[in-house]
């Protein structure tokens, strides 16, 4: 039998000892009849067992794990008694089944069905809620737990409402931007009913939800749901002021117990894998990506494979390696124009399958790259942050960062993605010049150690990273040629999106509007090859949600002459 351990101490938020459930020695892998991949890495099984908990025969029946994990063990039972939570957790460690058994449990011990939907869930992504809705029909029938999962990138909104409006939902699962939709849109009075049973709210993914362009929607959710009398359980895979803030406000204003179920060696993940930055001229960026694409395909090869120094030719061709890379960009149009650039077959050829993975995506879309990234030995995946978190993709050799992120926080989100479960990882950040002032701001000082990737330029690292650069220089040419030709839509949006994302960065950038603009221009003709001698065009209303009306060097479009214009040009 697998030793037993101690059982965790709960703390006060204001604590500053944090929580561990790490054992002395790892438990046995016990024997489980669902993939392994549903729960991660199969260390983290407690000697605790499914049968020892006091749930219902319904529930306990539908459990086909015998052990739990060191979170299930560590949050259900402070659940199950009616403690508020936030908890820290890794993704991949069973923490749905942490949250969703207690309030479901809850439901079940109720003497009659309650009013409404008694159980909310927030998720930051469609990928996440969809996965926790798919957990939850392990753990009770339809018949018995009916489930409705609340997200955008459907093909008819109309219809979603209706179902949502009109049927009893034991459970809903939802992105906090359709949610806020519902919410205040021509039937919230219904919707506010809806909730006026709610026993359970559940965020999962807080650090996400706050940092990832949710915060006010979340904010208008939580505020409008009914006061009714909810335990609330908060899920986070980091664990910041601000979360902790958050957490106490969404607790209307109560004090919540906290619990970490991080090992020693998880507490801070970013600090235990190798970090580097490179400056480098924004028209570099993707030249200098492809060239450490390139070198990690040669760094990690396959078992058979021998490798000497890294030449241009012969190389390692994306077969005959076990490079698994994610490059995340600052928005989903920058993942679009990237994923046009490393998709013509002048450079994918050298280089594994590339996948792309973003906001802008259909959800069939998404579902099936994420999925073969999952699976794939070797492949890149082009991501943007909203659809990045919630999903535990296995093997990830090399997490590489395109421009200034929009929090430390996120920073480090993004690098966990590496080294996972002991498994050795990197993190490289190509910046700007411009941008380095991002490298010395408070939260990255205090949270994470970077040096410079090139320790000198006469080294061997230094020569070979060049050499790639210069030879993807022209590679990357040819191709925004070709690109600004047949496809300038791409190049346009980008442009635009540029222009929105670094408006957000202007005082860590100390940018002007009028520096935003020029450099947003140089970025459309130098990095994308834009070609006309006026600069992408904008639309009025995006130039007055950017605040830039008046700005010069704008190629602002006209609005289309209205039909009472028209009406009256013919008279």
């Amino acid at each position: 039998m697998p030793p037993r351990h101690k059982k965790p101490k709960t703390q006060h938020p204001l604590s500053t000892a944090t929580l561990s459930t790490a054992s002395p020695t790892a438990a046995p892998t016990p024997t489980v009849s669902r993939p392994a991949s549903s729960l991660g890495d199969r260390s983290h099984f407690s000697d605790r067992r499914f049968q020892e908990l006091q749930i219902s025969s319904k529930l306990r029946q539908n459990i086909k794990h015998e052990f739990l994990t060191e979170v299930q063990a560590a949050t259900i039972e402070p659940a199950l008694d009616g403690k508020d939570l936030l908890v820290q957790a890794k993704t991949g460690t069973g923490k749905t089944i942490g949250f969703l058994l207690p309030a479901i449990e809850k439901v079940l011990r109720s003497p009659r069905r309650p009013k409404g939907t008694p159980i909310l869930v927030l998720s930051p992504t469609r990928e996440l809620a969809q996965q926790i809705s798919k957990e939850a029909q392990t753990l009770l029938p339809q018949s018995d737990l009916r489930i409705i999962t609340v997200t955008g990138g459907t093909s008819s909104p109309a219809r979603d409402l209706e179902n949502f409006l009109g049927n009893q939902h034991d459970l809903v699962v939802a992105t906090p931007g359709r949610l806020h939709d519902y919410f205040t849109g021509a039937r919230s009075s219904k919707v506010f009913e809806k909730f006026s049973g709610l026993q359970t709210l559940i965020l999962d993914e807080v650090d996400r939800l706050l940092d990832g362009g949710f915060a006010r929607e979340l904010d208008g959710v939580v505020n409008m749901l009914p006061k009714t009398k909810r335990q609330n359980l908060f899920f986070s895979a980091t664990i910041s002021d601000n979360i902790k803030k958050a957490a106490k406000k969404y607790n209307d204003g109560s004090e919540y117990t906290f619990i970490s179920t991080l090992k020693d060696d998880e507490m801070n993940v970013h600090q235990h894998v190798h970090q580097s930055y490179i400056l480098t001229p924004f028209e570099s960026h993707i030249p200098t990506l492809l060239a450490l694409l390139h070198l990690d395909t040669i760094k990690h090869p396959l078992p058979h494979i021998t490798t000497s120094t890294p030449s241009l030719s012969p190389g390692i061709t994306g077969a005959q390696t076990l490079s698994k890379v994610m490059v995340f960009f600052p928005t989903a149009r920058h993942v679009s124009f990237a994923t046009e650039v490393l998709s013509s077959p002048s450079i994918k050829k050298d280089l594994p399958p590339v996948l792309e993975i973003h906001s802008r995506k259909s959800q069939s879309a998404r579902t099936k790259a994420a999925e073969a990234f999952k699976g794939a030995k070797s492949a890149i995946l082009l991501s943007s942050d909203v659809a990045a978190r919630g999903i535990d993709f296995p093997g990830v050799t090399l997490v590489i960062q395109i421009g200034i992120p929009s929090s430390a926080e996120q920073y480090v989100h993004r690098l966990g993605r590496t080294a996972r479960a002991g498994a050795e990882g990197q993190g490289i950040i190509i910046l700007d010049p411009q941008e380095q002032p991002f490298l010395t701001t408070r939260d990255m000082q205090k949270t994470t150690t970077i040096t410079p990737y090139i320790s000198s330029p006469s080294s061997h690292e230094y020569k070979n990273l060049a050499t790639y650069t210069q030879t993807y220089t022209q590679h990357v040419q040819n191709v925004l040629q070709t690109l600004a030709t047949n496809n300038p839509t791409v190049i346009g949006s980008a442009y635009v999106a540029f222009l929105g994302y670094y408006k957000g960065q202007a005082r860590v950038l100390k940018w002007s509007p009028e520096k935003l603009v020029e450099e947003a221009n140089k970025y459309a003709r130098q990095v994308m090859g834009w070609t006309d001698a006026l600069p992408p065009p904008v639309a009025p209303k995006a130039v007055g949600m950017m605040a830039l009306r008046g700005v010069k060097g704008l190629n602002v479009m006209r609005p289309p002459p209205s039909e009472h214009s028209r009406g009256n040009s013919r008279r």
